[in-house]
């Protein structure tokens, strides 16, 4: 065999051999589906690979995660987006969007705006109608509250939080 052969055998090895190597430990899956079609990928989503849990796990975690203490004393309704199954499926990590919100002296939500829409038009539409079902406790001041609702979803659930703004 001549000397040239055996150096092109070689590095076709040699190729071969770093191919299967990146592959066995790439931590990132080849393809990353977006939170919806046509999203823009956004650093505020992370990309951590989360494995999919089955739909008895999924269901156990939602229920736990749903039955979270209130973020705010002043809170006494809050609503959670009824994501459906497709779209739960394609997040990777958490999405997260701000909603602010204007509530008035008796505790309903006047006003709700993306405060930081995130990655995806689906789940900051989501947070918005969610945000708007919300009431919180009814105060003697004629100044309106502005409150800060954050959201986060993931593969096993949404969890939501009010903060006060002022």
């Amino acid at each position: 065999m001549s000397r040239g052969a055996l150096l092109l055998i070689l590095g076709a090895v040699a190729v071969l051999l770093s191919w299967v190597g990146i592959s066995v430990f790439r931590t990132e899956p080849t393809s990353t589906p977006a939170a919806t079609e046509g999203a823009p990928n956004s650093e505020s989503q992370s990309q951590a690979s989360v494995p999919a849990p089955s739909e008895a796990e999924a269901k156990s975690v939602e229920s736990k995660v749903r039955k979270q203490p209130d973020a705010s004393p002043s809170l006494i309704s809050e609503v959670i987006p009824d994501v459906k199954r497709s779209a739960r499926e394609t997040i990777r990590g958490t999405v997260r969007v701000s909603v602010r919100v204007i509530v008035d002296k008796k505790g309903t939500v006047r006003v709700a705006t993306a405060d930081d829409p995130g990655p995806s038009r689906y789940f900051e539409r989501l947070a918005i109608q969610a945000s708007k079902k919300w009431t919180f406790a009814p105060t003697d001041s004629e100044k309106q509250r502005i409150m800060l609702v954050r959201f986060n979803f993931t593969r096993a659930g949404t969890t939501a939080r009010a903060n006060s703004l002022q």
